[in-house]
């Protein structure tokens, strides 16, 4: 018994990996496990091989830090490993075309996005409208036929053809992005506000360059 009647911690190697065992173990670092769970298996492996050869020969004040050290040097590199993969991936999928392989024009996309709104699938209803208004645009020779053009790129060629609309055309173009490919959700308001806005663009007539007012 120690001084304060708790027992005093001599972690053997095994002791030891089993602690970092059950830390790496919680389900906050428990995505990718395929790979990851290799890569656990290994670090507790070699730090079991480290202590059992110096943990008799450290004292304990030593021993426990060092044991601690290691743990979060393992679990901050993980962490960093998980986050960098998941905004990797996110950036990747958001420079796809919003038309690339669809091969459909603006009418069938509305038809489309219409079906999928009144079965409740409102994520793929947005997906669709927002196709539709970008198919308009090219039926209406704002855009050029590009199936690789982002949404991003969507909202900041096509925005100046409606400066009235500026706001609603960027951020439907950033929630685009967001729904198919950042894994959020549209909601029926979602929807109604991009139908709204594919049907007042459709009924506006477009100001081109020469007509817009430069201050």
């Amino acid at each position: 018994m120690g001084r304060d009647g708790a027992v005093p911690l001599d972690p053997s190697g095994g002791t030891a990996r089993e602690w970092l065992r059950r830390e790496l173990a919680k389900p906050a670092y428990a995505d990718q496990r395929s790979w990851l769970q290799r890569l656990w298996d290994w670090a507790t492996d070699r730090l079991g091989d480290l202590l059992q050869g110096v943990g008799s020969a450290l004292p304990l004040f030593v021993l426990i830090p060092l044991l601690l050290v290691v743990i979060a040097i393992v679990v901050f590199g993980l962490s960093r490993l998980r986050g960098r993969g998941a905004s990797t991936g996110a950036g990747a999928g958001a420079g796809k075309g919003v038309l690339a392989d669809v091969d459909l024009s603006a009418d069938q996309l509305r038809d489309r996005a219409a079906g999928a709104a009144r079965e409740g699938a409102d994520s793929a209803a947005f997906i669709d409208y927002f196709r539709a208004l970008t198919r308009r645009a090219e039926e209406r020779a704002l855009l050029v036929a590009q199936p690789g053009r982002t949404a991003h790129e969507v909202g900041t060629e096509l925005a100046p053809y409606f400066p009235a609309h500026d706001t609603g055309i960027r951020s439907a173009a950033t929630f685009f992005d967001q729904v198919r490919y950042g894994g959020a959700d549209a909601r029926p308001d979602d929807v109604a506000r991009i139908t709204a806005l594919d049907k007042e663009l459709d009924a506006t007539r477009p100001q081109h360059a020469e007509q817009r007012v430069t201050t």
